[in-house]
């Protein structure tokens, strides 16, 4: 069984302002303290993998706060789905496999969405090397990857996840880790867990 794993990561907002906006919503979640400039939020109801729920709160996070809020779902290894809000506008939206959203057609241009993530995360001169990480496929072709030492295709989705984060500087504590995760008691890496935020809900 792979990886399945949702939460939000927040640029421009301040951990107590993330928690209290999650408390006015009545969400039970961690916040993380702010790393690189990022803060993520893992969020119970989100772990149900309703992709609208996700969306939706991150969303109302960019709205409220006028941040940027980046959505990540990663489902049993097999997709890894992103959408990134600037002040509560969506600017891109990625699925490594679109095959499986309805919508899937209507998702923006891997290219449009590589220059997005270069943009947001501040490294325009990699656009090109995110673009080829978005591209690649899933499947047995990344098996001869342990042997070839090159990237030809990923075997599980945590790792696109976790090479893009290794480019861009998208949080670490955002790869591999959901609420389920965290309220079982594993902690972002490098991270003292009485950093971490629990919102005061019922």
């Amino acid at each position: 069984m792979g990886n399945w794993y949702t939460n939000v990561a927040v640029k421009g907002a301040q951990q107590s302002d993330v928690v209290a906006v999650l408390e006015e919503l009545g969400r039970r979640a961690y916040v993380t303290p702010e790393t690189s400039g990022w803060i993520v939020v893992y969020d119970q109801q989100t772990d149900d993998f309703d992709l609208s729920i996700l969306e939706s709160l991150a969303l109302t996070l960019s709205t409220s706060l006028s941040c940027t809020a980046l959505a990540s779902c990663n489902a049993d290894d097999d997709v890894l789905w992103l959408a990134l809000y600037e002040n509560g506008i969506l600017s891109t939206r990625y699925a490594s496999s679109r095959k499986e959203f309805e919508d899937g057609s209507e998702f923006p241009d891997l290219k449009d969405t590589a220059q997005v993530l270069a943009r947001v995360f501040e490294k325009p001169e990699a656009k090109n090397v995110v673009l080829s990480m978005l591209r690649k496929s899933h499947g047995a072709l990344g098996l001869l990857s342990l042997f070839l030492r090159i990237r030809l295709a990923y075997v599980v989705e945590v790792q696109r996840h976790l090479d893009l984060s290794n480019l861009l500087g998208m949080p670490r504590a955002a790869v591999g880790l959901g609420y389920t995760y965290v309220n079982k008691g594993e902690t972002p890496e490098g991270m003292d867990r009485e950093t971490l935020r629990r919102t005061m809900v019922g």
